[in-house]
């Protein structure tokens, strides 16, 4: 039941129908089962090597039972080792994955999301995907949507009690939308390029100034960038890098799409902002084109694709107030047939884009907690057990002059060969695993040195304790 409460406490949509989730007897049933077969199977070899001892050399202590009680206290040895090398693989794996979460959490974002909240807006005569084309040119195309919707809009909203700027933006940092575009360099023959590609997003000329966007070199897209003045466009450092490598890229100009889509002037760039995360720090940067939302063509496919299907609007302001009821209040005398949707703050999309990073921090974590607490309980036990068989052997030792101190330097020197075997094999498969853990780590190599330190320290010191 436990278990049913946090899964519902996950962030919405982590667990497909997560909501439908609920504690089956079926499985409860098969469960106790299971720890059923298990404790019996467990349970039985010792039975056996129970049943087969001669009971008479065993009252008698004699030399063939403690022959039996050695291979027995071996066979414990062995088993506390292994406990010990999966112990030491899971606490690596966790300080790993501890690692990577720490890196993904303070990584450079290329934003700053300090009260910055998105939400979706989708009007009702929405274009579908399915059915993007391209009008003639000379096609009444009604007015454009950016200056119809859009722009009135955000003007509103700017003016609302504690918003401080409000931003419209096509495809915005770990929304998960992915709109790509092919491109040809104006000045290059096109025989010479091939699978020119960027991620492309509209926005309006307050987005910068609304996720505080860094621009590296030239300008960023202002509203001075209206449907009349000359088509501009901005890029971030990948696009700079890979298509216009120790070059000024300044004033270069590119034409978007193909000669079908409609989009017919080339626009110029005119500055390169810092590369943003896009779905999560992990993943690679791709290049990036942005564009002005009102140099659009309204009879271009990009039109149907970037502005009549789903938009986003960022909005920052002055103290974290919610953002929902004022917006839709702003949409309600506006656009009543918009549907909007979404409202996320930027850090509520941060805390889901490595969600699952969490997750496995955290399942690794717990197995290796309790691993430790099977190596202190298996440790105190296989030592408990030595010292029983080995007790006529202490006594001889302390009437032939044996100190107790020297007893306890003989007993806790087999207890460090059982920990010192055990770390050395789990540390042998850390880094055979490692290989398969790289593509789940961010900024640290899976032999890291530090956590491999660590971990060998710890399990000393639980070895002590035992």
């Amino acid at each position: 039941e436990l278990a049913v409460v946090a899964i519902h406490k996950l962030p919405e949509g982590a667990i497909p129908r997560g909501e439908e989730i609920a504690v089956r007897w079926t499985v409860v049933v098969t469960l106790a089962l299971i720890a059923t077969l298990t404790t019996t199977l467990s349970s039985l070899l010792p039975a056996i090597l129970v049943g087969r001892t001669d009971p008479q050399p065993a009252l008698q202590a004699s030399s063939r039972g403690l022959g039996a009680r050695a291979v027995r206290s071996r066979l414990s040895g062995w088993v506390v080792g292994g406990e010990v090398a999966l112990t030491t693989l899971l606490l690596i794996s966790t300080g790993l994955l501890f690692h990577t979460l720490w890196n993904l959490e303070h990584a450079r974002l290329g934003f700053d999301m300090t009260r910055v909240t998105s939400f979706s807006a989708m009007p009702a005569d929405a274009a579908g995907f399915g059915n993007l084309g391209v009008l003639e040119a000379n096609q009444p195309t009604g007015p454009h949507i950016a200056t119809l919707v859009y722009q009135p809009v955000l003007e509103r909203m700017k003016a609302l009690p504690g918003f401080q700027d409000a931003a419209l933006i096509t495809a915005p940092p770990l929304s998960g939308v992915d709109l790509n575009s092919s491109f040809t360099i104006v000045g290059i023959p096109e025989n010479q390029q091939h699978g020119n590609d960027a991620r492309i997003s509209a926005v309006s000329g307050s987005y910068a100034h609304v996720m505080t966007t860094p621009v590296m070199r030239g300008r960023m897209i202002t509203e001075a960038n209206s449907a009349t003045a000359p088509f501009v466009i901005v890029v971030n450092e990948t696009f700079a890098h890979r298509y216009f490598p120790n070059q000024d890229l300044l004033g270069r100009q590119i034409s978007l799409g193909g000669k079908n889509t409609g989009m017919l002037q080339p626009y110029t760039i005119v500055g390169v902002i810092g590369n943003q995360v896009e779905q999560s720090p992990a993943s690679p940067t791709k290049p990036f084109i942005l564009l002005p939302y009102q140099q659009i063509p309204a009879t271009s496919l990009f039109y149907a694709a970037l502005l009549k299907t789903i938009v986003f609007f960022v909005v920052k302001t002055h103290a974290d107030i919610p953002v929902a009821p004022a917006a839709r209040s702003v949409f309600k005398q506006l656009a009543p047939d918009f549907a909007l949707d979404n409202f996320k703050t930027m850090q509520e999309s941060f805390a889901k884009s490595d969600f699952n990073d969490r997750v496995g921090l955290y399942l690794i974590g717990a197995f290796g907690g309790m691993a430790v607490l099977m190596v202190i309980a298996g440790l105190y036990g296989v030592l408990a057990q030595i010292v029983g068989y080995r007790r006529r052997e202490i006594g001889i030792r302390l009437a032939l002059g044996a100190t107790p101190p020297g007893i306890l330097s003989m007993v806790l020197r087999q207890a460090s060969m059982l920990v010192v075997a055990g770390i050395a094999a789990g540390i042998a498969l850390a880094a055979a695993a490692g290989k398969l853990e790289a593509g789940f780590l961010y900024g640290v190599k899976p032999l890291d040195t530090w956590t491999y330190v660590a971990v060998i320290v710890l399990l000393l010191l639980v070895g002590g304790m035992a």
